[in-house]
């Protein structure tokens, strides 16, 4: 597993988050300033996705989602630009998945810090893990995103409930192999909070589960399960 060595390197995971804390910084204030057409909930899940997935979330984010010259438009102009830049498949399942992985991961990593400070089995820590990032997932941004369509709370929570279920369960499987089957190749036991590879692992478990959840999501938002980018 020396493919994977550089994870728990301190320059790479240093440099990683430093890009990813500055682009996420970045991120929200465009977003709250310049590129304001972007629904709130991912407005909030962005600067996540980008913290934890530094140089390849921010370029993500100006490919799918920052249409060019939305500067220099009215606030008008911008939600109609908006509207026609994320109006296909792929940049509403890269919406969809932000949704997703943002509240998940944030879940997620929480969880994991205080159960490696307190030294639990792995699978304990993984459906705990799963139960905290679900919650997030589901009462934070699938429900934020589900009553702003107009659903009344019932429905939405239903509705958020249904396209968390799928997408969580890819989310994690990704997360949970590597947790299961890279990081102790590479570092023996789970790294502490404390250690440059635990959060060069987190970042990589993430990134995996955004790569095997991307199907789940676009088949849901082809069903109109979810909601995509707008």
């Amino acid at each position: 597993m020396e493919l994977f060595a550089f994870l728990a390197d301190p320059w790479f995971v240093t440099s990683w988050y430093f890009i990813g804390m500055g682009g996420a910084g970045w991120a929200l204030y465009d977003m709250l300033f310049v590129n304001t057409a972007v629904n709130p909930p991912l407005k909030a899940a962005w600067p996540i996705i980008i913290f934890f997935f530094s140089i390849l979330g921010l370029a993500f984010y100006f490919w799918t989602c920052r249409p060019s010259g939305v500067g220099d438009m009215t606030e008008k102009e911008k939600k109609q630009k908006h509207k026609e830049y994320v109006d296909n498949q792929f940049y509403k399942t890269i919406g969809a998945l932000i949704h997703c992985v943002g509240g998940d991961g944030l879940g997620i990593v929480t969880a994991m810090i205080v159960l490696r400070l307190n030294g639990v089995t792995f699978w304990q820590e993984f459906w705990v893990e799963y139960a905290v990032g679900f919650a997030f997932g589901w009462i934070i941004f699938q429900l934020w995103a589900f009553l702003l369509q107009g659903n009344d709370i019932f429905t939405a929570l239903w509705k958020a409930f249904r396209a968390e279920f799928f997408s969580m369960a890819s989310v994690m499987i990704g997360m949970g192999f590597v947790m299961a089957q890279i990081t102790p190749r590479v570092v023996g036991a789970a790294p502490p909070p404390n250690t440059f590879a635990f959060w060069g692992f987190a970042s990589f478990g993430l990134l995996v589960g955004a790569i095997l959840t991307f199907p789940v999501n676009y088949a849901l938002i082809k069903i109109g399960w979810k909601h995509g980018m707008s």
